[in-house]
């Protein structure tokens, strides 16, 4: 691994940490609205099971939601903010679709999604092609320039999770991946 990319994966991993504030408690990265690098604290080492779950799922998710596509987007060299990489991901892992049925399919409404596939049509990453069942509907499909976008931006991921655990053994990264596939079923179980 090179430098630059040891450099990298450490800046990942404390951008995952959050640190809470002696005065308040609250998270310093939900106070000021981002993930603040920290180092482990003295609390962290305390917990134990359930807790150390919910502590350390938090950071990485406030990661995901607040740096992890800004950072795969400019890893790929692709122009498409975070709504156009779920777009083009769902698009790409269910093939074309309705418009509505995209919306159902990421949670937001109509008007939202009317705005956010506008703008990767526009970019030429989406069409809209007629659909055959339905005169006055019109279903979603990568183009051409999606699916390498898609590509592209897979790749990113993929070379981030990678440089994440690249200092891990291959068991931990084994039982990691195991874990992380348990709670994957868990949380799709619990959302139907």
């Amino acid at each position: 691994m090179s430098t630059r990319s040891s450099i990298v994966s450490r800046r990942i991993r404390n951008q995952l940490r959050i640190g809470r504030t002696k005065s308040t408690g609250q998270s310093a990265g939900t106070r000021r609205g981002n993930v603040a690098p920290a180092a482990d604290t003295a609390a962290d080492a305390g917990l134990r099971g359930a807790d150390a779950v919910v502590q350390h799922l938090g950071s990485v998710i406030s990661w995901a939601r607040l740096r992890s596509f800004d950072l795969i987007q400019r890893r790929a060299g692709v122009d498409v903010d975070r709504s156009g990489i779920i777009i083009l991901t769902t698009l790409e892992r269910l093939g074309p679709m309705r418009m509505s049925d995209l919306a159902a399919e990421i949670g937001l409404d109509r008007s939202t999604i009317s705005r956010q596939v506008a703008a990767v049509v526009r970019n030429g990453y989406v069409q809209k092609l007629d659909d055959s069942s339905d005169a006055r509907a019109s279903q979603l499909q990568l183009t051409a320039r999606g699916n390498a976008a898609r590509r592209k931006l897979a790749e990113a991921w993929n070379t981030i999770v990678r440089e994440l655990v690249h200092d891990w053994s291959a068991d931990e990264q084994a039982q990691f991946g195991r874990l992380l596939g348990k709670l994957a079923v868990q949380i799709r179980a619990t959302a139907n």
